[in-house]
């Protein structure tokens, strides 16, 4: 009967660590809570400027400088940048390809209308100029995208999310 009970215990402990929210001791942030990065985006607007730990898997690494990487979620459809900042003073190479846990501050960059407007026309501009059909497309539908989560979500700008990361750690 106690290993029964010790069972039970050991079989809930590990189940709670499995859910998509968890918490953390390590990475120097007590019980905060791990978002991942599909629940980051959904609550990004109201985290600007604060503390957030999320998780993700390092889909690049900065080779000039290994000052910035990117990290995308596990479908790979959503990816968010994270600037090495104040102790930490970059991201290894090696890193890449792993899941990493990463404590910062969230930012936002805007991009107003005109701003994509003038985007718009210097791709057409150089599109015409240089007949580059395939790179400009790309930029085109970018530029389509962005517009089209201005309209669905009632904005003038377009967000763009990005973290100063504080520190991180290699989950094994």
């Amino acid at each position: 009967m106690k290993y029964l009970s010790l069972f039970i215990v050991c079989i809930s402990l590990l189940s709670c660590n499995s859910t998509s929210k968890q918490k953390t001791k390590s990475a120097g942030v007590e019980n905060q809570i791990i978002l991942t990065i599909d629940q980051l985006m959904e609550t990004a607007e109201t985290n600007i400027g604060k503390q957030i730990c999320f998780r993700g898997t390092v889909n690049h690494v900065c080779a000039h400088s290994g000052k910035r990487c990117i990290l995308k979620n596990a479908e790979g459809n959503l990816s968010i940048r994270v600037e090495a900042s104040g102790k930490l003073k970059g991201f290894n190479r090696e890193i890449a390809g792993s899941d990493l846990i990463v404590t910062g501050i969230l930012r936002e960059k805007r991009l107003d209308s005109e701003y994509i407007n003038k985007w718009e026309s210097d791709v057409k501009e150089k599109a015409d100029a240089e007949n580059e059909g395939e790179h400009c497309s790309s930029e085109m539908t970018n530029i389509k995208e962005m517009r089209e989560w201005m309209k669905k979500n009632n904005k003038d700008y377009y967000a763009i999310y990005f973290v100063d990361g504080t520190e991180y750690e290699v989950v094994e």
